[in-house]
């Protein structure tokens, strides 16, 4: 196994998502590569920060219908119950009973875990991005502008990190669902000019949203973020009331 296989296993490593084999290679390479282990210890700080500030969420009542849904074609299915004339006696019915039950139980295996590789890429790609933004927030001279919700978005949050050069990255919680077609877009108020557009972004089932933007030079000493709900496309100027915005100016 090459350097570069190793480190695709580590971000899996961070999570204890190895098989017992994968740990194994990847701690015997662990130990005579200082690179990989300190590449684990930031991946390790950036699941823990993760963790620490995740809601606790239930898991979404369409993963459930799936598997129920999945399981209700088989029952449905002729091939699952063959009925024939003949009689049996109760012992090979209970053979067939118990073939039909692990038929059941593995179409519902499938389908969950077809679920949860999907969203092990989603947790994947929100610890890339989590990493990204604590690297971002431990940059020298950078800032973080707090957010928070107002009338429509009350109870949402925000964390807005840049450094001196203006690359920014947003994290948001508790997010309201935006209705088809439309999305959140984030705006660099500076003094009493017009707001200046950034980029939209868009929420998962659990309120979450992250962006990353590159801020107007205007904007990098001088202002207060602001979020609104636009069409996916993105607005030149507001059309809507404002969900979260900052109150200090930086």
């Amino acid at each position: 196994m090459v350097h570069e296989e190793y480190k695709e296993m580590i971000p899996a490593r961070a999570l204890s998502a190895l098989d017992a084999a994968e740990a194994h290679a990847l701690n015997e390479h662990l130990e005579n590569c200082a690179e990989c282990r300190k590449e684990l210890e930031e991946w390790q700080a950036t699941a823990a920060t993760l963790a620490l500030t995740a809601d606790s969420v239930e898991p979404s009542p369409a993963v459930r219908e799936r598997i129920l849904s999945e399981v209700r074609k088989d029952l449905a299915s002729p091939e699952v119950l063959p009925f024939r004339s003949t009689p049996r006696n109760i012992w090979s019915s209970f053979g067939s009973l118990g073939a039909m039950a692990a038929v059941v139980l593995l179409t519902a295996l499938i389908v969950g875990l077809i679920v949860l590789w999907q969203q092990n890429g989603r947790m994947r790609e929100e610890l890339a991005l989590s990493k990204q933004f604590v690297e971002l927030v431990t940059t020298p001279g950078a800032r973080v502008s707090e957010l928070k919700g107002i009338d429509l978005g009350a109870g949402a949050t925000a964390s807005l990190a840049y450094d001196q050069n203006g690359h920014a990255m947003l994290m948001a919680n508790k997010l309201p669902q935006p209705p088809q077609g439309k999305a959140y877009q984030l705006w660099f108020i500076v003094g009493k000019n017009p707001p200046m557009p950034g980029k939209t972004f868009s929420p998962d089932n659990t309120g979450k949203g992250m962006l990353k933007e590159q801020m107007p030079r205007e904007a990098i000493n001088s202002a207060i973020f602001a979020i609104t709900m636009e069409p996916e496309r993105g607005s030149v100027a507001p059309t809507s009331p404002i969900y979260l915005r900052s109150f200090e100016v930086n």
